[in-house]
């Protein structure tokens, strides 16, 4: 597939927000595999459920870190806004948006 195709679906796919499509997929397995070479202990389970539902489902035994837990909200959150700015040239700005945000 091309690249332009793919950039087109990840971002028609992120606006109608369906979970099972590229997009979804992208967000966890990105914010999963991010994380994890970070040392979060947050599941893949986990992960989804924090992109489907905003909260965190698992064991009642597991101590959750909330820095992971942020962490992975805030991984979705860079990816949608790289997404939305795709088209733009990077600047400065946009730069210590996708830090800062």
């Amino acid at each position: 597939m091309e690249i332009s195709k793919i950039k087109e679906a990840l971002i028609i796919q992120k606006n109608i927000n369906l979970s099972g499509n590229l997009y979804h997929k992208t967000q966890l397995d990105f914010a999963y595999s991010n994380n994890y070479i970070e040392g979060s202990t947050i599941t893949l389970d986990e992960t989804s459920s924090i992109y489907d539902t905003g909260t965190i489902l698992t064991s009642s035994d597991k101590v959750i870190v909330l820095k992971d837990a942020t962490e992975v909200k805030n991984h979705f959150t860079l990816f949608k806004y790289m997404l939305d700015t795709i088209n733009n040239k990077l600047s400065e700005d946009m730069m210590n948006k996708m830090i800062y945000k």
